[in-house]
């Protein structure tokens, strides 16, 4: 018996299937159900199809060619992406008819995280503050809005008319889209809901940005302004549009910030996101978005331009005061409370100096005490010219407090101690300067020095050991020249006995057969033929006693080039013979046993061509290959049939002495020769 396999069965309407999708992690079900597609965007790869029972979110991986309004029949799966998301995947669609699509809802900030919001097409309306082309996705750019609910956000495709969509930063605006918190492609996962606006067609203007961005309320006038000296909470300040404002510079940080002081000696600082930052002591006018980090009003993506000189909006300022000198141990926390916007002046020792590769805002730190304070020179980079680190200074500047604005999930800001701000060069004044002997260049020339000692020593051993290498050589080149001469003297030493003995005897065993053969009778004819094997045998030992005193009397052993040592040996017993040699091999191929008996067959072979075959000129050729030595005799003498050819038994023992010497050698002999055609003879043995 088989347990029977359940079938899932396919989803059929668009609430199921958002809830599969939301809430049952890892399911594969299919889709089937009936619906109107009520937006499509992503270049028709994004779809949201409503039936009765809600509104679900599909995505498909090739185009699918439905729009807005038509009525269809789709079918699909649930799956993961590559980006590890589940989502409803469009396999097919069959359009149907069309049908009316339904009326946007009017929605606040609030409300986009509404589940009952979910995937509903709403309208909203906002100051739009800031345009972002999407950095991951090149086809999508975002909106920034602030409403009087709060801020939002609202995803808009790029589109191909060339209108960037920063054109619209400060108009407030009506914008339609589809209220959507499942990210796209995966990327941001947990960003807040938002809105996908189907194309920039579904953004209308309200109230259009003013042909004088400067022509907006201003924020910071006591007698005039809409806002005065009330407070007013961080969100109802979050919440307003474009705000101008006008003072005069007090502090540049960083070549963007600027913080500046009203005629009424109200602090507030801007952000300028354009243009060349203006100079300490100007009277400016700024226009920006109205932010706070609980001290001063910041005003954000701001603009900014010069107040003409005599105008009636310039103020008069009583004189700076002078510095607030502060002493090494100074209170931060009555520092962070008190000295907001002001000149503060403090003694201590340049610690970093930035570099010329850095941007605008030259930032260097001040040792004072047991702190680092940082310095931003960045309104006058001249300011450290020719102060190098550790010098001791004194500095005066503006106590610019580090926060940042405030964030609606935050109670407040978090402070990070406070930036010194210089003005001009003389805000820094050089006390002393470090001695030259630093303790990094003492390093630096005891690591030196440490390196010279160790490539002289290094140096020294090297000629150390190329000296006992040479003197290695050398003495092995001399013990083998003492070998050699011994070798040499030895071999006469053995020459000159053999000939002292054994020679003479021999000679002398000649001749006494030759006497005895010129007193037998006439008619004594085998013992004459006797005789005469007997004077030959004699006289080829002779000759063959005579080759050997010759050879251990010549070096040609010794010589490496054995085609010399071949034309050495060969050229006593050649007579008026031409004889050429040519051998591919070195001597330091062969051992002195296979050296030897290649000299004297190479020999015998030659004595044989001249003497018997009465050639004039001989070839010698051969090689060291694949581990044996091979080697030819050639002549042009009158040639001989091998097979007739006179051995031992009538007193000639040349060639049986060659064929004995290759057998031992477990070589092989081939003879090629006809009767007045010449002789080859080939010898291969082992090396």
């Amino acid at each position: 018996m088989f347990a029977a396999i359940p079938i899932l069965a396919a989803i059929t309407s668009a609430a199921g299937l958002k809830h599969a999708v939301w809430n049952e992690p890892g399911t594969s079900e299919t889709f089937a159900f009936t619906g109107t597609v009520t937006s499509v965007t992503g270049s028709n790869l994004s779809y949201w199809i409503m039936d009765e029972t809600g509104v679900c979110y599909v995505r498909s991986t090739n185009a699918i060619p439905i729009a807005a309004g038509d009525r269809v029949k789709v079918s699909g799966h649930v799956g993961i992406d590559r980006y590890q998301w589940q989502r409803a995947f469009l396999d097919s669609a069959e359009v149907l008819g069309r049908d009316a699509i339904p009326e946007p809802i009017r929605a606040t900030c609030e409300q986009l995280g509404d589940a009952a919001f979910d995937n509903r097409i709403v309208v909203m309306q906002g100051i739009v503050t800031d345009a972002i082309r999407d950095e991951i996705d090149p086809l999508w750019q975002f909106l920034v809005f602030r409403s009087e609910t709060g801020p939002f956000l609202a995803a808009v495709p790029m589109d191909d008319s060339g209108k960037p969509l920063s054109r619209l930063i400060g108009a407030t605006v009506s914008v339609k889209g589809i209220v959507h918190a499942l990210p796209d492609g995966g990327k941001r996962k947990f960003k807040a809901a938002q809105l996908t606006v189907a194309s920039a067609a579904d953004i209308t203007v309200v109230t259009p940005v003013p042909d004088d961005p400067f022509d907006v309320p201003q924020i910071l006038n006591d007698e005039s302004g809409i806002e005065n000296r009330q407070y007013k909470s961080a969100s109802f300040v979050s919440r307003m549009n474009r705000r101008r404002a006008e003072g005069r510079v007090i502090a540049v940080s960083r070549g963007r910030r600027l913080l500046l002081k009203t005629a009424a000696g109200r602090l507030f600082s801007a952000d300028i996101t354009s243009g060349p930052p203006p100079r300490c002591g100007e009277h400016v006018a700024v226009v920006g978005f109205p932010e706070t980090d609980l001290f001063i009003l910041n005003l954000g993506k701001a603009l900014c331009r010069p107040i003409p000189a005599g105008s009636n909006t310039v103020y008069s300022v009583a004189e700076e005061q002078a510095p607030i000198r502060l002493s090494p141990d100074f209170d931060m926390d009555k520092v962070l409370r008190e000295c907001y916007g002001q000149v503060i002046g403090l003694r201590g020792t340049v610690v970093t100096v930035p570099s010329d590769n850095q941007d605008t805002s030259s930032i260097f730190g001040l040792a004072c005490g047991n702190r680092l304070i940082p310095v931003d020179a960045s309104a006058c980079p001249s300011a450290l010219n020719g102060i190098p680190p550790g010098s001791m200074v004194d500095v005066s500047g503006v106590c610019l407090i580090n926060t940042t604005n405030w964030n609606p999930l935050d109670p407040f800001p978090r402070i990070n101690g406070f930036t010194l701000v210089l003005r001009e060069p003389k805000d820094v004044r050089a006390l002393s300067t470090p001695s030259w002997w630093t303790a990094g260049r003492l390093l630096v020339l005891v690591a030196v020095l440490v390196l010279a000692l160790l490539a002289i020593v290094l140096w020294n051993r090297t000629l150390h050991h190329l000296v006992e290498r040479r003197g290695r050589q050398l003495y092995r080149t001399e013990i083998a020249k003492a070998e050699a001469e011994l070798r040499v003297s030895e071999r006469t030493r053995l020459a000159v006995e053999l000939h002292d003995s054994i020679s003479q005897t021999l000679t002398g065993v000649s001749f006494q057969i030759d006497a005895a053969q010129q007193t037998l009778p006439k008619d004594a004819t085998a013992a004459s033929r006797f005789l005469n094997v007997a004077r030959r045998t004699l006289l080829s030992c002779r000759e063959e006693l005579r080759r050997c005193l010759w050879d251990l009397r010549s070096n040609a052993l010794e010589l490496d080039d054995f085609t010399e040592a071949l034309t050495m040996a060969i050229r006593p017993s050649a007579g008026d013979a031409k004889v050429s040699v040519r051998f591919a091999g070195r001597r330091t191929q062969l051992s002195d046993t296979t050296a030897h008996a290649v000299l004297n067959i190479a020999r015998e072979l030659t004595v044989n061509a001249v003497r018997h075959g009465h050639a004039l000129r001989v070839r010698i050729a051969g090689e060291v290959k694949d581990g044996r030595v091979r080697f030819s005799v050639r002549d042009n003498g009158c040639g001989f049939d091998p097979s007739h050819a006179p051995g031992p038994s009538e007193g000639h023992f040349g060639l049986q002495g060659v064929r004995e010497r290759i057998n031992r050698l477990g070589g092989t002999l081939h003879i090629e020769c006809a009767p007045g055609g010449g002789t080859e003879v080939t010898v291969e043995i082992g090396k």
